[in-house]
């Protein structure tokens, strides 16, 4: 028997999608430079880029227009 591998826990942002009317997450890319989702149910791209050196925002959840 194998041992099995924690999940490993992947940086997010919560969006309402205003499109639909619908929460979602998106998540950092590979580069970690941007969040980057589709719209669950319209797939609407979006894509918030990540603050450098105390630039940016602690906010959380966002809604996309």
């Amino acid at each position: 028997m194998g041992a099995e591998k924690p999940a490993q826990k992947r940086d997010h942002i919560g969006i309402h999608f205003t499109c639909c009317n619908v929460y979602g997450r998106i998540y950092k890319n590979a580069a970690g430079k941007a969040y980057v989702g589709w719209c669950p149910r319209c797939a609407r791209k979006i894509e918030l880029k990540v603050g450098q050196g105390g630039e940016g925002t602690d906010q959380r959840i966002f809604q996309a227009y």
